[in-house]
């Protein structure tokens, strides 16, 4: 389970599933399913911090982190999840130093959350809170080639579809093994870490 659904299934009225269910069908996109269960959150602030921050993490991340820096590779964390949950679990594991680009949560006044969405972009064909690619691959497909991309879920099909090289899991290596399209399984991001870098790993 991801950090937003952990969240919503601790603090959310229950029919943020039916909005889910909406999306899986494709009746709604990812960025209305989001910001009506979002609304659904009955939580303030401080306690989400605290319940996001002890969400588990693939510790694989660290060394991933590790190598990248040392080799001078940029690794970027691109989600079309709630940056507060991002944010609090990269906290927890001295990782916050990473670029995260992901959708804003806040507060109203009146105590309600709410969602708002700085990184999608209209022309996006996932339809998605952040477009991911556009992110990934700010000047087109001239960058397909020189991006590395790891994902595991629904939102990363569109851009999984645009780079060369894909290490994928869950329900992206599903979809993509369904296009017979290549990439790279995974279990872990230490699977990662030894594949990209594999006489240090």
């Amino acid at each position: 389970m991801d950090g937003t659904d952990a969240v919503l299934e601790a603090f959310a009225a229950p029919s943020w599933r039916e909005w889910e269910a909406r999306w899986v069908r494709g009746d709604i996109s990812s960025q209305e399913c989001l910001a009506r269960q979002v609304e659904l959150i009955q939580v303030d602030r401080e306690k989400l911090i605290a319940f996001a921050a002890d969400l588990p993490i693939d510790p694989g991340i660290i060394g991933l982190a590790r190598r990248c820096a040392e080799h001078g590779i940029p690794l970027t964390i691109v989600s079309d999840g709630i940056d507060l949950i991002i944010e609090a679990i990269l906290r927890r594991h001295g990782l916050l130093h990473l670029p995260v680009f992901s959708n804003h949560l806040r507060w109203s006044e009146a105590g309600v959350p709410t969602l708002s969405f700085p990184f999608a972009v209209p022309e996006c064909e996932s339809q998605a809170g952040t477009c991911k690619c556009a992110l990934a691959l700010p000047s087109g497909s001239r960058a397909a080639a020189r991006v590395v991309y790891i994902g595991d879920g629904r939102s990363d099909h569109c851009v999984s579809a645009k780079i060369q090289r894909v290490f994928a899991k869950g329900a992206l290596r599903e979809w993509c093994t369904r296009r017979k399209m290549t990439y790279e399984p995974f279990d872990t991001l230490t699977d990662v870490t030894e594949r990209l870098f594999p006489k240090e790993a």
